[in-house]
């Protein structure tokens, strides 16, 4: 019909974002640009690091919360033990996958290639 040269790219905010900034860093000049990049890379190795951080917390933390008190009864401690048997054998039982459905990731693949 009437409408098909009024089709545009509809402009998001995410793209304008992109645009701006690509625009503003070809205009930095050019001794300002290896700033730019170690500012960057040390934000990013920063941000790495609380990550693992708060990953080793998080694993001490479900560490702690899957540990069987010593101070509990006896008989409670083996209820606590048998449970957490049950989901790990479940958790295992989840696992296993037939061999032909088994899905490596990428560079396991290229490593079990390699090596054959």
């Amino acid at each position: 019909g009437k409408q098909w040269y009024q089709r545009r790219v509809r402009g998001t905010a995410a793209g304008f974002a992109s645009a701006v900034g690509s625009r503003w860093v070809m205009r930095l000049p050019l001794l300002w640009k290896p700033q730019l990049h170690f500012l960057t890379t040390g934000i990013g190795y920063g941000v790495g690091v609380y990550c693992s951080k708060t990953e080793d917390r998080y694993y001490d933390w479900i560490n702690r919360m899957y540990e069987v008190p010593e101070s509990a009864p006896l008989w409670m401690q083996r209820k606590m033990k048998a449970r957490i048997d049950h989901v790990d054998l479940l958790n295992k039982i989840a696992e296993e996958v037939p061999k032909d459905q088994d899905v490596l990731p990428f560079w396991e693949r290229r490593l079990a290639a390699a090596s054959q």
